[in-house]
């Protein structure tokens, strides 16, 4: 039991659009249904969310103490289901304005008010008899490898992980660097079918993420089928058998076995980027890549250069730069950084109370967290008749340029140095947005300094840039990223016929179909694969890994059902796929501007849009919510 003072400071605390949603599905209370709201502008113009009149946010604090002190006597908390159409008219309610039918079918999902709002099942209720030895091989324990492990469970699949470190995480195992965070909010970075986990803070450090994803991973049984210290050398697909044989190394030498499909888990962030600098090797002190981050590595008391501004350069800067005598930011490109409410805020013992008190909360909560993303593609989108006005890319891409632009203004006071040097020459959204996390407070210290020189070469205790400048350095902290283009290396995939992926992708890149299969390499399916990150509609990237998993655990379930032993995704279902990837990408920022084409990791040396997928999140989701058999050859 808490008292009314300690509800009145949770209700003070909570997200006013969530607690509205909740407590009128709760109550159906016309009261609340009368209570008006609007959309705002948020972030410059990058999103928007709903917010209540004054009067109106005092009136719906009231009836909310009111309802949650109710539950505390002894009223009976509301778990009735919303059925289709009630679910429709909530989402409406919340985003306060009309929601067409067709943009409707992912968004329901996005409540989670199932158990499992993506799963496969089988056909009667109940799991026939597998073929003799059937088992699955998912690639890797992140999140994406984790997930795909509660859905074979739910099947009663039998599986097997490979993960090549010691412990459950994936990238949020690798990077340990100094404050290493999502910069996305907690509440939308976490399974739909676990809702009783609480974060501490709205944006979670790594520890705590990568402890959540054991924690997961234990609770729903996957732990116990990982094999650590399992790096995947080479898979062969025999076409006698219809299974890959798996090589992978271990600490004892080679474990060989064979499985009937394979799932990679292994991501678009697995192979660090080296650093390739002349000289590189001649380094006297200490060189260290952020994904090789340890409690033994410190900055304190030592000249460092940090090399690369990225999500990773600038989550790490403030820190480096409170402890170190001298820090030199090595930055080779601009990169538009922006504020996020609650970032580094801790979680309330309220907030916390909350979500579990309030029905329904925790949902829209969920829910609400990720509207600022629904609209997202637009923004990408050219305007011709602006840009025959003078403007750059679109009125609303341009005003969150302004926005932007002032953030940096206000932010390094009167360092007018800094500003023309900071300000990037490619349109916002372009590349991945970075969060502030004190970055351009960072630059402003006495003992910080931003070199935009290139660098020519390292000396033993040196960088040297391209205009002569020598700095001296103890320690250089290597935040440059990842082989974003290498997807599943290095592994060694050998599909019908003994065909390499990587010769294949070396023509012009990394395809699939769908982002998660590629014709003439059978029962092998990927996860967070190319063309698959979203750029709008709501969805989380975790939600996503749900719904792809849902997508190949129905293809394993028609296998089964079906009788076939292989099942092969058609040559020209992929070619069209993709050749309709790139056509829609044509009309985005990513390919359309010039100067974005050219510094975007989202874009492969061949001109070619490779992480993203350039489509409406809901049309994605039509793709990916069910499989198509006639897309396969199924034998």
């Amino acid at each position: 039991m808490v008292d009314e003072a300690f509800v009145r400071e949770a209700v003070e605390q909570a997200d006013l659009n969530s607690l509205r949603m909740a407590l009128y599905q709760a109550t159906e209370d016309p009261e609340v249904a009368a209570l008006r709201s609007t959309r705002i502008i948020v972030r410059g113009g990058a999103g928007e969310l709903v917010t209540l009149t004054n009067e109106d946010q005092a009136k719906l604090k009231d009836l909310a103490v009111r309802y949650l002190m109710s539950l505390q006597e002894g009223a009976p908390r509301d778990t009735r289901i919303p059925d289709a159409d009630r679910r429709d008219a909530l989402i409406r309610m919340a985003e306060a304005r009309e929601v067409s039918d067709d943009l409707l079918r992912m968004r329901r999902t996005l409540l989670c008010f199932e158990e499992f709002s993506h799963r496969a099942v089988w056909k009667d209720g109940t799991a026939p008899e597998l073929p003799a030895d059937f088992r699955v091989l998912i690639v890797g324990s992140g999140l994406a490898g984790v997930v795909m492990g509660v859905q074979l469970e739910l099947l009663g699949i039998p599986y097997m992980i490979y993960e090549r470190r010691s412990e459950v995480g994936g990238v949020w195992s690798i990077n340990t660097y100094p404050d290493a965070r999502v910069d996305t909010l907690s509440s939308t970075y976490e399974f739909g079918f676990e809702k009783d986990h609480r974060w501490t803070e709205y944006f979670a450090r790594q520890k705590e993420v990568r402890q959540y994803i054991e924690d997961v991973a234990r609770k729903r049984g996957v732990l116990d089928n990982i094999r650590f210290g399992h790096d995947v050398k080479e898979l062969t697909f025999d076409e006698a058998t219809s299974c890959w044989t798996v090589r992978a190394g271990t600490a004892e030498g080679e474990a060989v076995a064979d499985f009937n499909v394979v799932v990679s888990a292994a991501g678009l962030f697995a192979t660090p980027r080296e650093l390739d600098i002349p000289g590189v090797e001649d380094f006297k002190g200490e060189i260290v890549h952020s994904t090789a981050w340890s409690e033994e590595n410190s900055a304190r008391g030592k000249r460092v250069a940090v090399i690369g501004n990225g999500s990773t350069g600038v989550q790490l800067l403030s820190q480096i730069a409170a402890e170190a005598d001298q820090v030199h930011v090595m930055q080779r490109t601009p990169q538009w950084i922006s504020p996020r409410e609650h970032y580094g805020d801790p979680l309330s013992p309220h907030v916390s109370w909350l979500l579990d008190a309030m029905p329904w909360y925790w949902n829209w909560n969920r829910y609400v967290g990720q509207m600022p993303l629904l609209d997202a593609r637009k923004l990408l989108i050219p305007d011709p008749e602006w840009q025959a006005k003078g403007g750059a890319v679109s009125e609303v891409n341009d005003t969150i340029r302004a926005g932007l632009v002032q953030y940096i203004k206000m932010q390094v006071g009167d360092r007018e140095d800094l500003v023309d040097r900071l300000v990037p020459d490619y349109a916002p959204l372009a590349r991945r947005p970075v969060v502030d996390n004190n970055w351009y407070k960072a630059l402003v210290r006495d003992n910080t300094e931003l070199v935009t020189e290139p660098i020519k070469r390292i000396g033993a205790h040196e960088i040297v840039t391209a205009d002569g400048t020598s700095r001296e350095v103890d320690m250089i902290v290597a935040a440059i990223g990842f082989q974003t283009g290498r997807y599943l290396w290095p592994a060694d995939y050998r599909g019908l016929g003994g065909i390499r992926l990587e010769d294949e992708w070396a023509k012009q890149g990394a395809q699939a179909y769908l982002g998660m299969t590629i014709p003439d390499f059978p029962n092998m399916f990927m996860l967070y694969g190319p063309n698959s990150q979203p750029i709008s509609g709501g969805a989380g990237l975790v939600s996503w890994f749900e719904i792809w998993t849902a997508y190949i655990s129905k293809a394993i379930v028609a296998m089964v059902e079906g009788g076939h032993s292989s099942m092969n995704v058609r040559r020209e279902v992929h070619d069209e796929y993709n050749k309709l990837v790139q056509e829609t990408a044509s009309g985005l920022v990513f390919l359309a501007d010039d100067g974005s084409r050219a510094k975007n990791y989202y874009v492969n040396e061949w001109g070619r849009l490779q992480v993203n997928t350039p489509f409406e999140a809901e049309d994605f989701y039509d793709m990916c919510v069910e499989p198509r058999l006639d897309d396969f050859d199924l034998t």
